[in-house]
């Protein structure tokens, strides 16, 4: 799972990171890649802090994204070097709030995640990518995850930015899909470029497992986008 979440978004339904390892252990879940939900709102220093408790807690179940904002200039250096200097955090996590992710303000994270071999997942939606794959062409290294890809029926557009940028994987987590997207998307960029997430706690991992699984894919195609690929960004056993 490359993109779920610790943190409230404000429902009483939403459980706590108990909960979500023991749904993992349910649904056989080995690792996900978790960003802070206060991040998002804000808090990026506390926000990191609320993940680097729940690595520590549940080491090797849980991977943690050290969540970066160009709202926030002054923190982005210093976050970046607290944060990896545990190794439970194998991730940058980016939101964008008004900043294109191609704006100067964000070169540091960029060279952070190229010099220290790091994925980026990046806040996207409907189409529109707000500079992330601009900056995935000029710094080739590093794998750029585009979160959300094919929200709002807006498949296309993140087809023709991954067939023209080859480091740009996209990230299918997302609560609805176009008939036959996922099929779509393999035929198009292939499995090996597709990544499987679940939002937890905002949509139910089972929900989105459920769009892998009988999608109209091979097994190989299947073990690629729920496991394979995302191991060999993350550099963990298995990567393919």
């Amino acid at each position: 799972d490359v993109h779920a979440h610790v943190g409230n978004f404000g429902t009483i339904l939403s459980p706590g990171v108990d909960a979500q390892v023991r749904e993992m252990d349910r649904i056989g879940i080995r690792t996900a890649a978790v960003s802070s939900v206060e991040g998002i709102f804000g808090d990026v220093k506390g926000g990191n802090d609320i993940i680097l408790d729940a690595i520590r807690r549940f080491p090797g179940r849980l991977l943690g994204y050290c969540h970066i904002s160009a709202q926030y200039p002054d923190l982005i250096a210093a976050e970046l070097e607290r944060c990896f200097r545990h190794k439970g955090f194998r991730g940058i996590k980016v939101y964008q709030v008004g900043t294109d992710f191609d704006h100067p303000l964000y070169n540091p994270v960029w060279e952070f995640a190229k010099t220290h071999r790091l994925p980026v997942l990046a806040h996207t939606w409907g189409g529109n990518l707000t500079g992330f794959d601009r900056v995935a062409r000029k710094f080739p290294k590093v794998a750029f995850m585009t979160a959300h890809s094919g929200s709002g029926f807006a498949y296309q557009p993140y087809v023709d930015a991954a067939k023209k940028v080859q480091n740009l994987y996209l990230d299918v987590t997302y609560s609805r899909e176009h008939t036959n997207m996922i099929e779509y998307f393999v035929r198009e960029i292939g499995a090996d470029r597709i990544l499987w997430g679940s939002d937890a706690p905002t949509f139910s991992m089972s929900q989105q497992v459920g769009k892998i699984l009988f999608a109209r894919i091979s097994d190989t195609e299947k073990r690629k986008i729920l496991y394979g690929t995302a191991a060999r960004l993350f550099r963990l056993e298995g990567g393919k």
